[in-house]
């Protein structure tokens, strides 16, 4: 069998174990798959493990609209000097709640400036000896290991020694499929023919992406899968009210998720042949 008669386009929700990078990972799934694109939404480094969101070809055009903007993590961290309880841990740990200032590490491939970043809560949960067991809510884009280091001065220093990603926005662990099944249905598919396991892994784009929904008519989805702006007359209906600069999620006459376009004006203002959205990224072939 030459190709994977399974979803064209779609996202899975992987559990990426320890040890490989996420490009390795990435790289086997598009083998093992017969892909002719795979992609990943947040990097996790080798040694950490968890929730990491895969695009399957036409969908690695729309990971950038699909990383969550929080992140969840449980961890481990070691300090030098031992803390003398859990509630000193956490008085220390609450300090760092709220938007702080990181720069990227040495290891990073981003620009070594400063950068704001939110964090939501920052948890002790148990603690032995020198191990702080503790879990994080964190805006995207946020250093955990740089985290550890500022969060360990308080106790003569400290590192992070262990990470999970337990979330990325609204997926979670969960939700998650692991290799070794992916790789049962995979062998499934090629042997029995059968893709029904594999289906079920795989998450239509439509079911990922947490966008405004605007229906197209059929008269303008050709013009807008060609790149034309979208103006109001054809728009058949919208799911919510939406801001200019919003990022939408474009569907066409049948139901079916076309693309993604930005709003150019909010949705209060729509009427007669205004503009309503410019395409960003389209997947439909027309």
């Amino acid at each position: 069998m030459d190709s994977f008669p399974i979803l064209k386009n779609g996202f899975i929700i992987l559990d990426k174990p320890r040890g490989p990078s996420s490009h390795e990972i990435t790289a086997y799934l598009k083998k093992l798959m017969k892909l002719k694109r795979c992609g990943n939404a947040g990097t996790l480094d080798p040694q950490v493990s968890g929730v990491m969101i895969i695009g399957i070809n036409k969908a690695t055009r729309l990971l950038q609209y699909v990383v969550g903007k929080e992140k969840t993590y449980v961890g481990v961290m070691k300090t030098k000097n031992f803390p003398n309880n859990l509630q000193e841990v956490q008085k220390e740990f609450d300090k760092f709640v709220g938007l702080i200032s990181q720069t990227p590490p040495k290891q990073s491939a981003v620009a070594k400036r400063k950068r704001k970043r939110q964090i939501f809560y920052f948890n002790a949960l148990e603690l032995e000896g020198r191990h702080i067991l503790f879990e994080a809510k964190v805006e995207a884009g946020t250093y955990i290991r740089n985290l550890c280091i500022d969060a360990g001065k308080a106790f003569g220093g400290g590192r992070m020694v262990e990470l999970r990603r337990t979330a990325v926005g609204k997926f979670g662990e969960e939700q998650c499929v692991r290799l070794p099944r992916l790789a049962d249905a995979v062998w499934e598919c090629k042997n029995n023919g059968s893709s029904r396991s594999a289906d079920s892994l795989i998450k239509p784009c439509e079911d990922i992406l947490m966008l405004t929904r605007v229906y197209i008519k059929n008269s303008a989805e050709e013009k807008v899968c060609r790149g034309a702006p979208l103006a109001f007359p054809g728009v058949a209906s919208f799911e919510a009210n939406f801001k200019k600069g919003e990022n939408l999620a474009l569907f066409g006459s049948e139901g079916e998720l076309i693309g993604v376009a930005s709003a150019a004006l909010d949705s209060s203002e729509s009427g007669d042949n205004k503009i309503i959205a410019r395409p960003r990224t389209m997947i439909k072939s027309i």
